[in-house]
């Protein structure tokens, strides 16, 4: 049992590395823990399975293993090819039998383990705090190494040890996920053991007595493994210079360290429960009970049960209805709101905070799907003003509400209406608070805090999880920026987002904007937090997301910002019966006990014959994929991406050639101004909307926009572009000199253009762009030939257009004149008169070549 316990320690802690808990995922020593725990379990022997068995369960494993993300998906591959490897052709016992043994032991570890993990996650992400008693329990350990120390509400205070004396008591702290999946794995583990090694009659006592000892070490480890990580903090406090103090804590998002700390658990498991009397007086060796052979139809009605059950019960559970649309009626409260506001256009007048940090894109965005309104300040809140509206979006509240109208929102909701309320991070000027009187009528609040990304602070990519919630349906992954977290409290309601691998960290009320800095410091919350909540009030929907920042015009078309607030207001703007309590109980709870019962009968009728369980766990993940696929195709049906009634033209920058740096977020990739974020962001100010794609997608829009290619042109592509244009889109290709290894050129002559360089000149001449009367200085160009000329430098034309079937091709030489560092570097300063007339000619430019 000693190899089986450090494999159950292997698998808890490959969950770490494979999924990225608390750390950035490394799958390659995930793939190594797994592969090391079916050595370790190879000596467990299992029945060898019929090729009936075999083939039956490979055909319901291909769907998990093709639609299963990593590291899900390796629970399937290992069945699959544990099967494949137990029914190998050469002799029984030969290595390829053991190691398929294992192979099937780990998956059904692992399967159990993930299910656990899935749990944990949800729990931890709603709360973090340990309650008083056991935050007093580990307090009272480390007390007895010998620290003074004190409780302070979730927090353990230790006196004149720490500069920074504060740990945050957390149940990461005490109850870490590897420890909870190696309890979890340890009981399956045992059961699997007590099954082939201990007889019949002797198996219920020796399991009783090895899961109390296997959960009496678990529980007194666990103190002592707080203990440990507590004291390490203290060691590296007392060690640290003025530069590493304030990050003593990263030894709390260490995956390395939680893997290690489940070691001493595993041999403390092997001492104690290995030697322990019950075992040494049932162990007898390899006992095998009768079993029948599984018979075709047998197999046939076990695996349709489990499968059926299974799927009914995962559809219960995470389906979220959508319901039919009301009228679309989307109102924006601009009352007790200076951030952010909507009222003025984003166009080509006002730049700086005043013209990039609003929410006119957005609303600009939205107007096409929907009627827009806004509820003025000088406008009351009340039952008249709220009953002209469907959706009610309460944005960064800036002064507080009178309860009277906190009452009319609330009698919004309940009567139906869908709320949305966007806070942001930190609770700078006091947003969350405002927010919270509004939230707390529906159960949940705004957490006062800053979210981080580990390893790197501000770049949070999230990837929508399968079975996701309908308002994600039409998102791609999309990057975070500053977010406070969302504290579902006790209310009912779905994670629209959870993500892991995160920190977080109270205001730093001495900065204006209340940030703190991205510091892995003691006091820290860390692993799984809820960023979008969505719960139900009486007939109608809430949901609460706390990154306001993705809105703002400088970020709304990255990315999955504007696919994110539109899918969050379509859900809103729907019903349905099934939102009720009462459906509950009336549908959710009776489809899960059917569920219950159908994938219980379909394991009793096979669990008496030979592989009967193998067939139940491949049956088991044959249902997760197909709930996964029927809950997602469901979503994707009934909330399809909204026909735009007021389209604005769509212009797609290019991510399929050209690889040029933009912006993530507020702030540029590439650091020394050689991107484009600022030219893509200054497009919708000509009252476009935008979107960066790849692959054939680069075709939906409107208007194609190619920066500085210089990845290689393929015949598909330009057969592809030539089409499109010819059916009547917009293409513009930017050039420049500076692009080294451009494939520009490629493109041009695919519509009898071409574009040939010039030499520089040491003095700055002016630019004449057709239409614009600002003549922005530029040292060099390439010169275009082909088509009518629209912009002349030093004798050269360096842009022109041609007509191509129904639409039109422009080529710019000159490309460089709007990387980010001639347009100014960022956004939120006012710009200069030289930099105005780049903006200016740029305009000119656009309005020349786009729709």
């Amino acid at each position: 049992m000693v190899r089986g316990w450090i494999a159950v320690a292997c698998l808890a802690a490959s969950w770490l590395f494979g999924t990225g808990y608390f750390a950035p995922a490394r799958p390659l020593v995930g793939i190594c823990l797994v592969v090391a725990a079916v050595v370790l379990l190879s000596g467990f022997r299992l029945r060898r399975p019929s090729w009936l068995l075999v083939g039956i369960c490979s055909g319901l494993l291909l769907p998990a293993v093709l639609l299963m993300p990593w590291p899900w998906k390796a629970i399937a591959v290992l069945l699959l090819i544990g099967l494949w490897l137990q029914r190998s052709p050469l002799a029984p016992n030969r290595w390829t039998q053991r190691l398929g043994d294992g192979a099937v032991i780990a998956s059904i570890l692992l399967l159990v383990q993930a299910v656990t993990l899935h749990g944990y996650q949800l729990g931890t992400a709603r709360n973090h705090e340990l309650p008083g008693p056991l935050i007093a329990l580990v307090a009272g350990v480390v007390g007895m190494l010998g620290v003074d120390v004190a409780v302070d509400g979730s927090m353990i205070v230790f006196r004149e040890v720490l500069a920074q004396n504060r740990i945050a008591a957390s149940w990461e702290l005490l109850l870490d996920p590897t420890s909870v999946l190696f309890l979890v794995g340890g009981l399956v583990w045992l059961a699997c053991y007590g099954s082939t090694q201990i007889p019949r009659g002797a198996r219920g006592v020796w399991y009783r007595q090895l899961t109390l000892g296997l959960a009496l070490v678990w529980a007194l480890w666990l103190p002592l493994r707080a203990a440990l990580l507590i004291a390490l903090v203290i060691h590296r406090t007392l060690r640290a210079d003025p530069q590493t103090l304030p990050n003593v804590g990263d030894v709390f998002v260490n995956n390395w360290i939680h893997a290690g700390l489940v070691v001493p658990l595993a041999a403390l498991a092997a001492i104690f429960l290995v030697s322990s009397t019950v075992d040494s007086e049932h162990r007898v060796g390899k006992v095998r009970s009768p079993r029948r052979k599984l018979s075709p139809q047998t197999a046939l009605r076990s695996a349709t049960l489990v499968v059926a059950g299974v799927t009914i019960m995962m559809v219960a559970v995470f389906w979220v209805p959508t319901g039919k649309p009301k009228a679309g009626r989307i109102m924006f409260v601009e009352r007790h709101s200076t951030w952010e506001p909507t009222i003025e256009p984003y166009g080509t007048e006002i730049y700086g905070e005043a013209g990039s940090y609003t929410y006119a894109a957005i609303y600009e965005f939205c107007g096409q799907f929907f009627e827009m309104s806004r509820l003025l300040e000088h406008e009351a809140i009340d039952d008249q003003r709220l009953a002209q509206c469907d959706v009610l979006i309460i944005k960064t509240p800036t002064a507080r509400y009178a309860p009277e109208e906190v009452d009319a929102v609330e009698r919004f909701v309940r009567g139906g209406g869908g709320l949305l309320m966007i806070g942001d991070h930190t609770n700078v000027f006091n947003m969350n608070t405002y927010l919270n009187d509004v939230s707390r009528r529906f159960g949940f609040t705004f957490r006062n805090d800053l979210l981080f990304c580990v390893s790197s602070p501000y770049e949070q990519k999230y990837h929508p999880p399968p079975m996701r919630h309908p308002a994600l349906q039409h998102m791609p992954p999309l990057d975070f920026a500053v977010a406070c977290s969302i504290d579902p409290g006790r209310s009912a309601g779905r994670m629209v987002i959870r993500a892991a691998g995160l920190w977080s960290l109270p205001p730093a009320y001495q900065e204006v904007n209340y940030h703190p800095q991205a510091e892995y410091r003691p006091d820290m919350q860390y692993g799984a937090w809820c960023q979008a909540w969505a719960t139900n009030s009486g007939k109608g929907r809430v949901i609460g997301f706390g990154d306001s920042t993705l809105f703002s015009n400088f970020c709304t078309y990255q990315p999955g910002k504007a696919e994110l607030f539109l899918g969050m207001v379509q859900w809103l703007n729907h019903r349905s019966w099934a939102d009720a309590p009462w459906a509950w109980w009336l549908l959710r709870l009776p489809s899960v006990l059917i569920g219950v019962l159908l994938a219980g009968w379909g394991i009793r009728i096979g669990w008496p014959s030979v592989g009967g369980r193998r067939l139940a766990m491949a049956s088991a993940l044959a249902a997760w994929a197909l709930a996964t696929m029927f809950v997602d195709a469901w979503n994707r049906t009934a909330m399809l991406w909204p026909v735009a009634q007021r389209p604005i033209p769509h212009v797609v920058i290019d991510r399929q050639i050209s690889e040029v740096p933009l912006f993530t977020g507020a702030f540029a990739d590439d650091r020394e101004g050689l991107g484009y974020g600022m030219f893509e962001q200054w497009i919708p100010r000509l009252g476009l909307s935008l979107s960066r794609r790849s692959g054939s997608d680069v075709f939906l829009g409107d208007a194609l926009v190619i920066i500085t290619p210089t990845r290689s042109v393929s015949d598909q592509y330009l057969e592809d572009l030539r089409r499109f244009v010819i059916d009547g889109g917009h293409l513009l290709v930017l050039d420049s000199p500076d692009v080294q290894g451009s494939t520009a050129l490629s493109l041009l002559e695919a519509f009898d253009m071409t574009a040939f360089p010039t030499a520089p000149l040491s003095q700055a001449t002016p630019l004449h762009v057709l239409g614009s009367d600002q003549h922005p200085p530029m040292l060099a160009s390439h010169a275009i030939d082909g088509g009518e000329p629209i912009g002349w430098w030093n004798d050269h034309v360096v842009a022109a257009r041609t007509r191509h079937g129904q639409g039109m091709v422009t080529a710019i030489g000159f490309g460089s004149l709007f990387n980010d560092a001639a347009m100014g570097f960022h956004w939120l300063p006012e710009p200069d008169e030289e930099t105005l007339e780049r903006y200016e000619a740029l305009y000119a430019l656009l309005r020349l070549a786009l729709p």
